[in-house]
C-alpha cells in the first residue's frame, strides 16, 4: 500500500470502503434486474433548459456560453423525469435509469445537494407492478450483500417479508394522527386551513395530556 502522503491518507477511506463495494455490487444486481424485465436502461442528460415547476424543488442554475460570446441559462435537473417521459412519449415501453441529480436548499442527515436517483417506468401497467418492483429489489440489494434485516436509526424491517400495503389516509392517521379525508367537503376540495391546522390541534392536546 502507497504510504500516506500530505495529499492522501490511506486510513480515511478504510473503514469506507465496505460501503463503495456494496453499492457497486448492489447497482450491478439492479441492473441484471432491469435486464431480466425487459427494461432498457438510459442515460439522460443533465443540463436542461427549464429547472421545472416543482414548488418545493430547487434547481442550480448555470449558462452556457456559445461560440459568438452569448450566454443562455441552463439548469442541473432535479431528477431525469422530463427526459424519460420524453422516451416513453415516443414509445420506449420499459426503461430504467441511474441518474445523478441535483437539488438546491437540500442539506441534512437524508439529504445531499448531489445524489444518485433510480427511475424506471412501465407503460401500459397499473402501479401494482411498480409496488411488487420496490419489494423485489429491496429484497435483492439485501441478498446481495448478505443482509437479512434493514436498520436505520433503531428501527428494523425484513426485507423479505411481503410489505404491508396501506392507503394514504390510513398512514396519515397511523402515523400523524391525521384524519385526511375529513378535510375533504363533497365537491371533493380540499379544506386546506382544516388540514393545516390538525397538528397545531394534535400538539395542544398533547400539552394538555
Amino acid at each position: 500500500m502507497p504510504a500516506a502522503s500530505p495529499w492522501w491518507t490511506p486510513d480515511v477511506h478504510a473503514d469506507r470502503r465496505g460501503f463503495l463495494i456494496g453499492r457497486n455490487r448492489i447497482q450491478a444486481a439492479l441492473r441484471g434486474f432491469f435486464a431480466a424485465h425487459d427494461f432498457i436502461e438510459v442515460d439522460t442528460a443533465t443540463l436542461q433548459v427549464s429547472p421545472g415547476n416543482e414548488a418545493h424543488l430547487h434547481a442550480f442554475a448555470t449558462q452556457a456560453i456559445h461560440h459568438d460570446g452569448s450566454t443562455a441559462p441552463l439548469y442541473l435537473h432535479t431528477s431525469p423525469e422530463f427526459a424519460c417521459k420524453k422516451l416513453l412519449s415516443a414509445g420506449e415501453q420499459r426503461i430504467a435509469c441511474f441518474a445523478h441529480v441535483y437539488r438546491n436548499r437540500e442539506r441534512g442527515p437524508l439529504h445531499h445537494p448531489e445524489f444518485t436517483m433510480l427511475e424506471w417506468y412501465r407503460t401500459g401497467e397499473t402501479y401494482d407492478a411498480l409496488m411488487r418492483d420496490c419489494a423485489e429489489m429491496l429484497g435483492l440489494a439485501a441478498e446481495t450483500v448478505g443482509a437479512t434485516q434493514l436498520i436505520y436509526r433503531g428501527a428494523q424491517a425484513d426485507p423479505f417479508v411481503a410489505p404491508e400495503r396501506i392507503t394514504v389516509a390510513e398512514a396519515f392517521e397511523r402515523f400523524a394522527g391525521v384524519d385526511l379525508l375529513s378535510s375533504i367537503d363533497r365537491s371533493g376540495e380540499t379544506d386546506r386551513e382544516m388540514l393545516a391546522e390538525t397538528p397545531s390541534r394534535r400538539r395542544a392536546a398533547g400539552c394538555r395530556g
